[in-house]
């Protein structure tokens, strides 16, 4: 214990007290905006849903494969022109 705990032991349940009075509102904020913020988000998933039919989906899908395939054709491209400059330069 130090000296001033000891010397003023109520001056130390004083501050225990108001540092939990702080908390407590803290608490009580930080509640009310979690509590705000859960109520809008279901809204606005449901909302989010509704506006992408399966067949927007499915087109999105189609096109990223398409650039994910185009991607490693260039990437495929890219190695073999790596390695036939490397073959030419004798390494």
């Amino acid at each position: 214990m130090n000296k001033a705990s000891a010397s003023h032991p109520h001056r130390s349940q004083r501050a225990s007290e108001e540092e939990q009075e702080k908390r407590a509102g803290n608490f009580q904020e930080k509640r009310a905006v979690r509590s705000h913020a859960m109520e809008k988000s279901p809204v606005t998933e449901v909302q989010g849903l509704e506006r992408k039919p399966s067949e927007d989906i499915n087109a999105s899908a189609d096109a990223f494969i398409k650039r994910f395939r185009q991607h490693l054709l260039i990437q495929r491209l890219e190695s073999i022109e790596n390695y036939e400059q490397m073959l030419e330069r004798g390494l």
